[in-house]
């Protein structure tokens, strides 16, 4: 399907607006220190047994992300769209930035394969 600059320019602007956007809180308790694991290790954890939820709070509704506060998650949920909006017109795209994408995506799981071996 085709589109004008005009209909890409809308649907650019309403990224997101059908999304609600929740800041959560969580308290917990572990019998180890999570400092420096990353969230689904923590979860992986607690889900074996070795902690506890005790609290989970929405401290925050957003109706839509331009009304999130934070600007650095707001950029990260844009770029999340932006990606899925990629992943599902993909077709769409000229053949060689198609291949760029690949060639970025095939990096950047070696990288990810290399840093995880480290």
């Amino acid at each position: 399907m085709v589109q004008t600059v005009q209909q890409i320019s809308q649907s650019t602007d309403q990224v997101g607006q059908d999304r609600k956007y929740f800041k959560v809180q969580l308290r917990a308790w572990t019998n180890f220190d999570p400092t420096d694991m990353e969230l689904a290790e923590i979860a992986e954890a607690i889900e074996n047994g070795s902690g506890f939820v005790s609290v989970i709070e929405v401290t925050r509704v957003a109706p839509t992300l331009a009304e999130i506060d934070d600007p650095e998650i707001r950029r990260r949920f844009a770029i999340v769209h932006a990606a899925q909006r990629l992943v599902e017109n993909i077709h769409e795209l000229p053949k060689s930035l198609q291949e760029k994408l690949y060639a970025a995506l095939e990096r950047s799981a070696e990288q990810s394969a290399a840093r995880n071996a480290a």
